[in-house]
């Protein structure tokens, strides 16, 4: 197909942490999570906050827009506070977390989101977390209206895991490109059946809308230097054309190979093979590059795609 078509790169999700530097302070931000939670009607009268407890935190889920079928459930923000114990010290530190849909946000709801945040969790404001806070996830994303999810094949230099998650009606799903623990991970999957399967308006009908992430953790940097990211993250990924590998070999081990590949991802069909043999057809992946994957020209939007989510 000559034509390519691609949707602008977006932030899909980012977690931006904070710490909290006093016991007063924490107990200020625990009681303004409840006001939070009782103001609920107040701040979203079509939506919900969901208050979720765990042993060491709480969070809360803020919902725009919120209805008993998953369809009509819209999550833009969710809210974590924390603590945690330091090794070999009696005290331990205390953390404020705020994970960002930005790919979920629509019209005034993230500015009205900014303006309840930073009256009720004063000092700890939005623009203060922006500048000082640490970014601990990123995903970034970008979607091809051209190719279809398992049409080709995704994978990345020196990288011996991948998985492809297996519906039980036997359905290939999500392909995954690193571990899970990785702080740099790839993500493609089928985001046109994700949106049928829950109900949710389409973005182009008629297209295939492949969905290809790339998750980075543990990045260390305020929110206000994502721009500054000199290295595209998305260019470790390599895309090899999927007919053209199918028909680069007729040995039984190859077209073997090319079966794991579309079953458990590249990676781990590489891992399975002797290193000389893993050598060779890590070569002729290499040879079968598509033409159409150009992860520079996406990486050109990143300014606009960070814009949403500035104080």
């Amino acid at each position: 197909m000559a034509v390519t078509i691609w949707r602008y790169l977006l932030v899909d999700r980012i977690g931006i942490t904070g710490t909290i530097v006093g016991e007063k302070l924490y107990k200020h931000l625990y009681g303004q999570f409840s006001t939070m939670e009782q103001e609920e009607k107040n701040l979203l009268p079509g939506g919900r906050i969901i208050r979720r407890p765990a042993k060491y935190s709480v969070r809360l889920d803020y919902y725009p827009e919120y209805s008993w079928k998953k369809a009509g459930r819209r999550k833009i923000v969710d809210l974590t506070l924390g603590a945690y114990k330091i090794p070999g010290k009696k005290s331990g530190g205390r953390y404020i977390t705020l994970t960002l849909y930005p790919s979920q946000f629509r019209g005034e709801e993230f500015a009205d989101f900014k303006s309840t945040f930073n009256a009720l969790f004063d000092p700890i404001t939005y623009p203060l977390l922006y500048q000082t806070g640490r970014v601990n996830y990123l995903e970034l994303a970008v979607d091809s209206h051209t190719h279809k999810h398992h049409g080709f094949l995704p994978y990345r230099k020196y990288c011996t895991q991948s998985s492809i998650f297996k519906e039980k009606s036997g359905h290939l799903g999500s392909t995954y490109i690193g571990s899970v623990t990785s702080s740099l991970r790839f993500r493609v999957y089928d985001k046109f059946k994700q949106l049928t399967d829950t109900g949710k308006p389409v973005v182009a009908k008629g297209l295939p809308h492949t969905r290809i992430e790339v998750v980075m953790r543990r990045l260390g940097i305020p929110p206000a230097k994502i721009v500054e990211i000199e290295k595209n993250p998305f260019k470790p990924l390599m895309i090899a054309d999927l007919q053209l590998a199918i028909s680069a070999g007729s040995e039984t081990d190859w077209q073997m190979f090319i079966k794991d590949c579309l079953t458990d991802g590249a990676p781990s069909a590489l891992a399975k093979r002797p290193m000389n043999i893993r050598k060779k057809y890590l070569q002729m992946l290499d040879s079968l590059q598509v033409l159409w994957w150009k992860p520079d020209d996406a990486w050109k939007d990143l300014p606009r795609a960070v814009a949403a989510i500035a104080p």
